[in-house]
């Protein structure tokens, strides 16, 4: 009988496993996911050198703030959320950055999905005086292709990608990045 017992686990583990694949097969998925032309679009607008794509979204203050109208200065924008750890670090280094650059910067930070009470309280916490824009809907984020936090680009004072930081970024690399922005102009 000691002898029947691995046959009888190995068995069992093993119709367990077709039951699965069964259940998988039956399930309706896809084999193979089809980018929407919208997506196509919108990944091959996000190459380093295409202008950022535009946006409108309000502020923690009432306030709508465009992408559009900022040209003339680099802009840093910054997908973030209150639970991303990372972000807390990254967002004194990108106060740290629009306080030392006030006139030849601008940092617009979009909050994904959040409540605009909590990305209030949270401006407030780590005194920040650059914008806070909410995206509840996350149609900015998806735009952007963010599948990470946080995620960051640079763009020119033109409005095009010059790069893209995936996962948290210095003051120290922003700093040199828009230094060598104002030395390629």
């Amino acid at each position: 009988m000691t002898r029947l017992r691995p046959i009888i686990r190995y068995l069992t583990a093993l119709m367990c496993l077709g039951a699965a694949f069964l259940l998988l097969a039956r399930s309706g998925l896809p084999d193979r996911i089809d980018l929407s032309q919208d997506a196509k679009a919108s990944s091959a607008a996000l190459e380093i050198g295409s202008p950022a794509p535009p946006f409108e979204l309000m502020n923690t203050l009432g306030q709508a703030v465009a992408l559009e109208g900022i040209e003339g200065v680099p802009t840093v924008i910054n997908f973030w959320a209150t639970w991303c750890a990372p972000c807390r670090q990254e967002m004194r280094d990108l106060q740290q950055l629009q306080g030392s650059r006030p006139d030849s910067v601008r940092v617009l930070a979009i909050n994904m999905g959040e409540a605009a009470d909590l990305v209030a309280d949270w401006r407030s916490e780590l005194g920040l005086s650059y914008d806070l824009l909410l995206d509840p809907a996350l149609s900015v984020s998806e735009r952007y292709l963010v599948r990470g936090l946080p995620t960051t680009y640079l763009l020119d004072s033109a409005g095009q990608i010059r790069k893209v930081y995936y996962g948290p970024v210095t003051y120290k690399q922003l700093d040199g990045d828009i230094q060598r922005l104002a030395q390629r102009a």
